[in-house]
């Protein structure tokens, strides 16, 4: 799933290439039958540039409120990557040279948090791709989890907690600590509320309807005044609306794995790759960066 940085009209007319072949074919019965056969079957134009009014304003709002729903989806995971590069930065600060080795797991429980809560909200099963961050004794008790996510910042808060007990870690940085992984939390339940709650039905499916229905009176209302130039001005505008609703399908649920969704998978990879930096770790490989047509 990736943020295209090259929107190819080629891809977005694929999409709608089916509606623009049928409505080019309704306007050539529409102009035939009107032209050559004299059938009565114009329409008076005033009341369909209304009505196409209307539909634009319905549209502005759909649009709209789809890249809100976008917008705040990126918004989500850009949290995520604050807190996850200051989680790890601070784990290192704090713990000190002696704990190396609790502080890298604490960090690669992060890296994995990430991770899982892009297969969490894709539905893409358990924690099996977790195997080769997590030590032994973690993947086995996160294995039969139900939300991995949620179950590795418990652990960490855990790990955190008993370093407290120990006397290796003051109060007031177990509190700071744990208020990022509050914030963590609050970020993925953002990003549930988007997964779990769909797009409104009738909203989606009524504006799909009108703009089809809209698309189909077009040529009906253009053939008595420009003729055959009703083929290339009817084509013209039902591809705009047609182009503006698909936009608004593309984006309106940023979760599932459509070519212009949030780019957690890359995301994810980039924030493991950050983290072993602060580790210390090395070789590194090169951030990855969303390219157009791949889905990541």
């Amino acid at each position: 799933m990736i943020v295209e940085t090259n929107i190819r009209a080629a891809h977005m007319f694929r999409l709608i290439a089916k509606w623009i072949i049928i409505y080019l074919l309704l306007s050539i019965i529409v102009c035939i039958g009107y032209i050559e056969f004299g059938w009565r079957i114009a329409i008076p134009e005033t009341e369909i540039a209304i009505m196409g009014t209307a539909l634009s304003i319905l549209m502005g709002f759909r649009v709209d409120a789809a890249y809100k729903r976008w917008w705040e989806a990126r918004i989500i995971w850009g949290a995520v990557v604050n807190n996850s590069r200051t989680f790890a930065r601070e784990v290192m600060g704090f713990l000190g040279k002696e704990n190396t080795d609790i502080a890298r797991t604490l960090i690669y429980r992060q890296i994995g948090f990430v991770e899982s809560m892009g297969k969490h909200l894709r539905r893409q099963g358990g924690a099996e791709h977790l195997n080769r961050l997590l030590s032994p004794e973690d993947y086995d008790t996160i294995k039969s989890k139900r939300h991995v996510p949620n179950t590795l910042l418990m652990m960490n808060l855990k790990q955190l907690t008993e370093l407290n007990e120990s006397g290796r870690l003051n109060t007031y940085l177990l509190v700071q600590l744990e208020t990022i992984l509050q914030n963590l939390t609050d970020e993925l339940g953002k990003a549930e509320r988007i997964k779990n709650t769909p797009f409104p039905v009738p909203y989606g499916y009524f504006s799909w309807l009108l703009v089809h229905t809209f698309a189909c009176l077009i040529p009906f209302a253009m053939v008595k005044e420009l003729g055959y130039a009703t083929l290339i001005l009817a084509i013209i505008i039902s591809f705009i609306f047609l182009i503006i609703e698909q936009i608004a399908i593309q984006i309106q649920d940023p979760f599932e794995g459509q070519p212009n969704d949030t780019p957690m998978t890359t995301i994810a990879k980039n924030i493991e790759i950050d983290l072993k930096e602060i580790l210390g770790e090395s070789p590194l490989p090169e951030p990855l960066t969303p390219k157009a047509g791949v889905s990541m």
